[in-house]
């Protein structure tokens, strides 16, 4: 879908501060001060305190006059996207689909920023994993979504990728150097699909393939997730690349949408 050019005086700059406000709120930071905010937003003090008010009096955040945190209205702007974005509905029946011949649990995930989100996750959960939560943020250097995103940059974008980002080890087996990473992102492109063996996650390994529109652009990813086990990574293409291949041919038409 093309973006229609957008001039900045049609902009309304509070709002886009206030939505970048709220997305401050971390796992590492989830209640923040004044000052933090501030310093985050790159704000005043002045105005980072009566943004934090605001989503006070409307319901958004709670404070105890020092510090700020959430509430759980926040939730109705993420809820919006899955109740009104026809995308996950009509890719869900391919997904559930796929899930039901692999006995294993399936996502869908599209971009954003430097991260993946996951948009559709199939009700076959028979995995205990964080990472297959809906609306779950996920980095791409060492996810399998994330590997087939980088697989369709341009090297320059690549680059520039792997060159702001902080890589960091979050298992034993998770790749941090550059130079690996490009390998394996090479090795994704000339095969057509990502294998993860235990990079975000010990104990979870996942198999993926591009859901790209007529013109091979990429525009989502299709992931099966599952618990290591005695099979091999040979083993596991053998079992279940069938049934992304069919899972992607089918889904090509909804995503040309």
């Amino acid at each position: 879908m093309k973006t229609p050019l957008i001039h900045e005086r049609d902009l309304i700059v509070g709002l886009q501060k206030g939505l970048a406000l709220i997305q401050l709120f971390t796992d590492e930071t989830p209640r923040l001060s004044v000052p933090d905010a501030a310093q985050l937003a790159g704000l005043t003090k002045s105005a980072a305190r009566r943004f934090l008010l605001t989503l006070v009096h409307d319901g958004y955040a709670q404070t105890d006059g020092r510090h700020y945190w959430l509430t759980a209205k926040t939730l109705r702007l993420g809820q919006a996207y899955v109740d009104s974005a026809r995308l996950p509905r009509m890719l869900r029946p391919i997904v559930e689909k796929v899930a039901t011949e692999t006995r294993e649990h399936v996502s869908v995930a599209v971009r954003d920023g430097d991260e993946v989100v996951h948009i559709v996750r199939s009700r076959v959960a028979n995995v205990s994993s964080l990472s297959i939560r809906q609306g779950f943020r996920l980095p791409m250097y060492c996810t399998g979504s994330g590997r087939l995103w980088l697989a369709s940059m341009p090297d320059d974008e690549l680059n520039a990728y792997l060159t702001r980002v902080d890589l960091q080890a979050l298992t034993p087996f998770t790749r941090t150097s550059i130079d690996d990473i490009k390998a394996v992102i090479a090795q994704v492109r000339a095969q057509g699909y990502a294998e993860l063996d235990q990079e975000y996650e010990v104990g979870m390994r996942i198999l993926g393939v591009p859901l790209t529109n007529r013109l091979g652009e990429m525009r989502a990813s299709l992931t099966i997730t599952m618990q290591v086990s005695s099979m091999t990574q040979a083993d596991i293409r053998e079992r279940y690349l069938r049934y992304l291949y069919e899972g992607q041919a089918l889904l090509r038409p909804i995503i040309d949408i």
